[in-house]
């Protein structure tokens, strides 16, 4: 057993490091002595697939599906079925697999039991949190820019860029689109420039999967096709199949303008809006858990390539021990299609199971009328004043944004700086509990246009003097008296009091 053990760690190393053949010739050497071995099956079986013989797999994988014996085993090679059955383009039978390793599931979960979480490995940098991969995003496409290629940000990081400033930080990858007739051009660009394509599951003639070979940071390419006047299309698209087998998503026409980067000039879309409202409808409210391949609320319909993309992420989130991240799934999959029993049986239990397990049950938000607050503030020496105004805001609607004026504004208003940078003290502002969303530039004065633009529908803000409360109502002079709410400032703290406390000496 401990030589198997030893010759199975060999092959996986190779395989990871790119050593394909040499592991092919162990793993094809264990496979003949134990030929029912789910451990040499599983990685001969995930070789298999990144060389292109993802044919031999189903066959092979119902053979250790028979052989194994328990629920989670059952439904683990129920899933290496659907997911081979799936790249290779058997919808119906992937469908039949995914659907099989679900009842083995809740048969578990009936039982009290659930299969042991996997602990995450551990890194040493989020990329998407320490600049890296916005870095690298700008600065591919300042490069794609100046070959005359229209790329731009998208999806999530789109949604990322706007709604906060930066890539949002539990992001995978990144993503970026181009108009379908620079596709071509623009990964021959790509491949010249440090990424490499990544080919694994099925081949679209609209999306290309890409990694960067300095960095590791995947890249999704997009390709849109302006269809008419009215719409643009996106998606997966398998022209040569039938309409089960496309995802089509649809967006209102938008234009593209250059923006300046510190890499250079960029295409970026003019009303950023348009494409994040037709994925997400309230793309201001923050949502860790959508999936937008299945839940984007521009899919033309919800067609069994989206179905069974959402059942192999819903069993790869169970069998992993994620029951939040499951329940999520099968959330969105009744979202799409309420007449999804399996998918309704699967949140049931698993929201039994969560709650039994003293678990928090994910917080999805919830599909009524938001009432979205806005307000600007320095916010410098956060304190308990601020937290006191922000508390305030946030009551008064469902969403609060914030923004934190720039050092530019805070010295030309008050005639000297402040003690903290604007990072500093977005970075506080964006911690506090009762804080949705800080943005760091906004027009001084209030516009009906500007509340319009961004679905705001109140204008807060508290007054620590006459003369301040002077200038805060001339700045929002230009909107009606129902937008305007002034809170009540907090008396016996301020910043100038704690810098005056420090010149005192306190702490000292």
């Amino acid at each position: 057993m401990e030589k198997i053990q030893n010759i199975l760690r060999r092959a996986s190393a190779d395989i990871h490091s790119g050593n394909l053949e040499n592991a092919a010739k162990l793993l094809d050497a264990l496979k003949d002595e134990h030929p029912l071995s789910p451990e040499v099956a599983r990685l001969w079986c995930l070789l298999a697939r990144r060389t292109g013989k993802a044919g031999a797999v189903p066959a092979y994988a119902a053979k250790i599906y028979a052989h194994v014996e328990g629920d989670v085993h059952k439904a683990r090679w129920a899933q290496i079925m659907g997911a081979a059955n799936f790249s290779l383009l058997n919808l119906e039978v992937a469908h039949a697999n995914f659907t099989c390793a679900l009842e083995h599931l809740i048969a578990l979960i009936k039982a009290g039991k659930v299969p042991t979480k996997k602990k995450k490995p551990a890194t040493t940098e989020n990329v998407f949190l320490s600049g890296k991969a916005e870095q690298l995003l700008w600065s591919t496409c300042a490069t794609l820019s100046s070959r005359e290629i229209q790329a731009f940000p998208y999806a999530g990081t789109l949604l990322g860029v706007v709604r906060t400033g930066a890539l949002l930080s539990f992001d995978k990858d990144l993503d970026i689109a181009v108009w379908i007739e620079s596709l071509d051009t623009c990964c021959a660009e790509l491949e010249q420039n440090g990424w490499v394509r990544v080919k694994a599951g099925i081949d679209y003639t609209n999306y290309r999967d890409y990694r960067h070979t300095e960095t590791g940071i995947t890249l999704d390419v997009c390709a849109l096709e302006r269809r008419d006047d009215q719409r643009i299309v996106g998606g997966f698209s398998l022209p040569d199949y039938p309409e089960a087998y496309q995802r089509v998503a649809v967006f209102p026409p938008f234009e593209l303008i250059q923006r300046d980067t510190a890499f250079g000039k960029v295409w970026f879309p003019q009303r950023p809006e348009i494409i994040l409202k037709a994925f997400y409808g309230d793309w201001r409210t923050s949502n860790p858990h959508w999936d937008t391949v299945i839940s984007a609320l521009n899919l033309e319909k919800f067609t069994l390539l989206v179905r069974c993309y959402a059942y192999y992420r819903l069993v790869h989130r169970w069998l992993s021990g994620d029951l939040p991240g499951a329940w999520s799934y099968a959330l969105q999959i009744g979202i799409k299609d309420p007449d999804d029993v399996l998918a309704l049986r699967c949140r049931q239990w698993l929201e039994k199971t969560i709650l039994r397990l003293d678990q928090d049950v994910p917080v999805w938000p919830q599909n009524r009328p938001q009432r979205r607050v806005f307000t600007r503030m320095v916010a410098d020496l956060f304190h308990q004043g601020h937290v006191s105004f922000l508390c305030a805001a946030r009551a008064l609607g469902t969403h609060l944004t914030v923004c934190v004026v720039s050092d530019e504004r805070v010295l030309d208003n008050k005639g000297k700086p402040s003690v903290m940078t604007q990072a500093e003290r977005v970075a506080v502002v964006s911690a506090c509990q009762y804080v949705d969303t800080v943005i760091t530039d906004s027009p001084v004065n209030a516009t009906v246009e500007f509340m319009r633009q961004h679905d705001f529908e109140i204008y807060a803000f508290a007054c620590g003097s006459e003369q301040e409360r002077a200038e805060k109502y001339k700045q929002c002079s230009g909107l009606p008296s129902t937008m305007i709410h002034e809170l009540e400032y907090t008396a016996g703290i301020s910043t100038s009091d704690l810098v005056a406390r420090v010149m005192g000496g306190a702490g000292r």
